[in-house]
């Protein structure tokens, strides 16, 4: 996909000097890819770990064979 957009050169700099990362399309991927796993995180931080859907499953007594 090819999208054309101007950033904060500071900007670009800073994030450049943090990541090691020269190459500005390589920079970007990273940091995008970087900002979604940010917020699934958020996400599922919001959740608190509540999913209505699941379900405990069975524990095995130490008793029990291995099958």
């Amino acid at each position: 996909m090819e999208v054309r957009i101007q950033l904060d050169e500071a900007d670009v700099k800073q994030a450049q000097m943090l990541t090691g990362i020269n190459d500005p399309q390589q920079l970007l991927s990273f940091i995008l890819k970087r900002f979604a796993q940010l917020e699934a995180g958020v996400q599922l931080a919001r959740m608190r770990g509540i999913d209505p859907s699941f379900e405990v499953p069975p524990r095995r007594r130490p008793d029990d064979p291995v099958d």
